[in-house]
Formats: structure tokens, C-alpha cells, sequence
């Protein structure tokens, strides 16, 4: 009996740690993204004020960040990674991303529609305490790198 609990703990810790979300650094996500993208065509948001102005993001609940936005409003590109402080407040940002990018389609989809649609086919991933979203051209690019990433 000792000896199946034994193996059915081991089996048990091994496939938390295999399930686990590997933690991965804003700065390794960054670079892994600028392989893939071209962040000339963005401007770096330096100040965490954007955020809260941006998305309405309760900016005590950040850790750190990373926010690359368009260099122009004709344009919707845009590159967010967040490190929140717990990871429970994930669904919180999410519904505030959420919020941000209707609002972009509804602003660009009579004026222009090919913004609108980098905007709906963009890319959002949660991983622990971390949350990446990218709006480009390239999402399909993106989602494949953040995958060899995470693997």
C-alpha cells in the first residue's frame, strides 16, 4: 500500500510540475516578440498613467509592464505584457482588455476596416501572472513564437 501512494505521489508532483505555466521574464517575451515583429512602428509608453488612461487597469495590481503602442492613431498596432502582482486578478485585466478592443473596432471599422480586423484577430494569452496581447499584422507569427516560448 506504501508503495502505490509512494508512486501515486510522485506521478502527481510530476505531472504538476509538467502542467505548470513556465515563468518566462517580460524581457525574454519582448525578445522572442521582436524576432517576429517589427517594434520600429511603435512608440514605447514609458509611464504607468497610460495604462490606467488606456485601459482603466488598476495599476496597484502591477508588478511591472511593457506597453509599445501605434505611432500614429491611424494605425492600431500594439504590443502589452503585463506582470500582474497575483494572478486571480488576471480576469479583471482581461474584461478591460476586452472593453479596449471593442472600443477599437467600433472607432475603426467604418474608417478603417483592415485596423479593425488586426484588432479582432489579435493576440491575447494569460500565463500565470503574466498577460501578453499583441495587435499586428503578424498574429499568427506571434502566437507561434509565444508557443515555442511557453513549450
Amino acid at each position: 500500500m506504501k508503495k502505490i501512494l509512494i508512486i501515486l505521489s510522485v506521478a502527481l508532483m510530476i505531472c504538476m510540475v509538467g502542467c505548470s505555466s513556465k515563468d518566462v521574464s517580460l524581457n525574454d517575451i519582448k525578445d522572442k516578440l521582436k524576432n517576429t515583429i517589427d517594434f520600429s512602428t511603435f512608440s514605447k509608453e514609458e509611464e504607468i498613467s497610460y495604462l490606467k488612461d488606456t485601459f482603466d487597469f488598476d495599476t496597484d495590481k502591477i508588478d511591472s509592464y511593457e506597453m509599445y503602442g501605434p505611432q500614429t492613431n491611424l494605425n492600431t498596432n500594439a504590443v502589452l505584457l503585463l506582470r500582474l502582482k497575483d494572478a486571480k486578478d488576471a480576469s479583471e485585466f482581461k474584461d478591460k482588455i476586452d472593453a479596449y478592443k471593442e472600443n477599437l473596432v467600433k472607432i475603426y471599422k467604418d474608417y478603417a476596416p483592415d485596423q479593425a480586423k488586426l484588432v479582432e484577430d489579435s493576440v491575447y494569452e494569460e500565463h500565470g501572472k503574466t498577460i501578453v496581447l499583441v495587435i499586428s499584422e503578424k498574429s499568427e507569427d506571434v502566437k507561434k513564437a509565444l508557443a515555442e516560448l511557453y513549450k
